[in-house]
């Protein structure tokens, strides 16, 4: 039975909305700290910006901006974790972990195809897409792993799912896991990744809420973000070019979407579903200040 720290207020819709904006300003300060540190010491021994420019677009360069990115996320966390009751950890069962990293390995093949649609959409508008800023010798894989895969998966749950998750569990099943999975695509800041952070979002909401133990989704956003870089490490030919592609994407993302509805109305656990009107205004105005900031991001990098 997990026992309630009466010091501790319980985490709420409000400090769940409030956290969503706060983070994104929190990590991007982290980031800036960080840009302006390099300035300072570029400075004193003799690097001009177009040099930091070319440092920060390295595998060890984009680390160290993703460590101070990933380092607001998890003092976020922390410090919520501090002040307020929710449960987030338990102790992991080895047959789920192994169940649910295979669930990982066939949702990211089942959705790869429906990336590769939208990327090939966005390029041919000529909308630019996101793409890994350095070439990926085995060196720089190798660094990748710990700042494309190793930090996003643990800070990012950690923060989503965590956080702001068990916040807005007390709407109720469906509201938490579909507002969750709206915030971190959101999050992302990047037109590109707005579809596939949704549709796995779900998935890892769902978990989250069914099992609440995070250990779950942070190693199942690990294999996904794995999969993903080794792909394109290797160079697998994954894209076919040819209309069936599209109607291969199209079938997978039924068939998960449906394994995906199965999956949630099976979750039995019962919430309240109270939403207070000044809960609804403190969710309202997270996204309208989120939506803003990335339409704001998605005119600067056209």
């Amino acid at each position: 039975m997990y026992n309630i720290n009466m010091n501790k207020k319980e985490l709420s819709i409000n400090t769940s909305s409030s956290m969503f904006v706060a983070s994104f300003f929190i990590c991007q300060l982290f980031v800036l700290i960080i840009n302006i540190f390099a300035i300072v010491i570029g400075a004193v021994l003799g690097y001009n910006t177009t040099d930091l420019e070319l440092f920060f677009s390295t595998a060890v360069g984009y680390l160290i901006c993703a460590m101070a990115l990933y380092l607001g996320m998890t003092l976020c966390f922390l410090f919520c974790k501090k002040n307020y009751e929710f449960k987030t950890f338990s102790k992991p069962n080895t047959k789920k972990i192994l169940f649910y990293s295979m669930i990982a390995i066939i949702s990211f093949f089942a959705l790869y195809p429906i990336i590769v649609c939208f990327d090939n959409l966005l390029i041919k508008s000529n909308i630019p897409i996101n793409t890994i800023p350095y070439d990926l010798t085995t060196t720089n894989y190798f660094i990748s792993l710990i700042s494309l895969c190793l930090l996003p998966a643990v800070c990012e749950e950690l923060l989503f799912r965590g956080v702001i998750q068990s916040g807005l569990n007390k709407c109720g099943k469906r509201i938490s896991i579909m507002v969750t999975s709206a915030m971190f695509a959101i999050f992302h800041m990047s037109i590109s990744q707005i579809i596939y952070p949704v549709l796995f979002g779900i998935l890892l909401s769902g978990i989250m809420y069914k099992e609440s133990n995070i250990l779950y989704t942070i190693i199942m956003h690990a294999i996904n973000n794995f999969l993903s870089l080794t792909i394109s490490y290797f160079n697998i030919p994954l894209v076919f070019n040819h209309w069936s592609y599209i109607l291969i994407a199209f079938v997978l993302l039924t068939v998960w979407l449906v394994f995906i509805s199965i999956f949630i109305k099976k979750i039995h656990i019962k919430t309240q579903i109270k939403i207070t009107k000044q809960e609804a205004i403190f969710l309202a105005t997270s996204f309208t200040i989120m939506i803003i900031l990335w339409i704001i991001n998605l005119i600067s990098s056209l």
